[in-house]
């Protein structure tokens, strides 16, 4: 897959803070981010033409990253 760029990851911690600050917390925790990765980099993430032969979606890779968090 082609990694999310620059801007996804401003985004990621812009929701981070956002459902922290709506959960009544001042700062993001690790489950905020787990939380928040499959929708945030999702639609940010192109897969090579290998891992769309494979069957491999990009829910999968990130379900994947978010696991190693």
């Amino acid at each position: 897959a082609w990694g999310p760029g620059p801007r996804a990851s401003q985004a990621l911690t812009l929701c981070d803070r956002a459902r922290a600050l709506y959960d009544g917390r001042l700062a993001p925790s690790v489950d905020d981010i787990r939380a928040l990765a499959e929708p945030v980099l999702q639609h940010r993430m192109a897969l090579t033409f290998a891992a769309r032969a494979e069957g491999t979606s990009v829910r999968d890779v990130v379900a994947k990253l978010a696991k190693g968090i």
